[in-house]
Formats: C-alpha cells, structure tokens, sequence
C-alpha cells in the first residue's frame, strides 16, 4: 500500500494560536433592479390560444381554417411586436400552419367528394 502525502495524524502540540482574517466588503451606488420577464404580449398570447382552436377544430369539416389563418396574422405580427413573446408567437406560427394544412387536406379530399356526390343525387351535375 502506497501513501500519498502525510495521511497519519502528526503528533504535534495543542493548539495555541488561530488567526482569522477579515473580510469587508464595500459598494458604492445602488444595484440596478431587474424587472420580472413577463410571458409576452397579450398579441402572442391571443395568436397562441388561436393556433391551438385552429389545431382541435381543424378535422371537423375542415373549421380551423378561419382560426388558422387569424393564428398565422396574429403570430407574424406578435412576432414583430416585442422580443419578450417571440417564442410564443413562433409556436403559434408553427401550430397555425399545422391547423392550416390539415384543414385543407380535409376540405378537398372529404368536403369536396362529399359535396360532388350530393350535387349528383339530387341531379344538379350529371343528368342522364
């Protein structure tokens, strides 16, 4: 077994003598106060509580598509407003095209199909 160093308690006297030395501190002036961060503006929070209806109602028949593209101006223009709802506004734009994208897709390939077989049965397109 190796020793590092002296491991052992040394056989030394009692102690006599311990000096402390003094630490001050001194300021001049006044800290400046951090104001809290706020969460952003009320435009991104709107634009955020917008995407996210758009996103839920986007499958039904295709409705987010109003609320989508409300998200998507409200998004792009919270996003210039102030710094502090830059993130909330960006998901909001993410979301709002999500919501975009999905309510088309459900208009053309649901809505449309359905709406053409109707105007046939009722004879409208096609008469024979």
């Amino acid at each position: 077994m190796s020793r590092l160093g002296p491991l052992s308690p040394r056989e030394t006297g009692p102690i006599t003598e311990v000096s402390v030395t003094e630490i001050s501190v001194e300021t001049t002036g006044v800290m400046p106060v951090r104001r809290p961060v706020s969460g952003g503006t009320r435009l991104s929070k709107a634009a955020l509580g917008t995407a996210v209806a758009a996103l839920v109602t986007a499958p039904v028949f295709g409705l987010g598509l109003f609320p989508a593209i409300v998200a998507i101006i409200l998004g792009h223009i919270g996003k210039k407003a102030s710094p502090a709802g830059r993130i909330r506004s960006t998901v909001a734009l993410a979301l709002g095209y999500v919501a975009l994208a999905i309510s088309t897709a459900v208009l053309v390939f649901i809505l449309l199909p359905l709406s053409l077989a109707f105007l046939v049965s009722a004879g409208y397109i096609l008469e024979g």
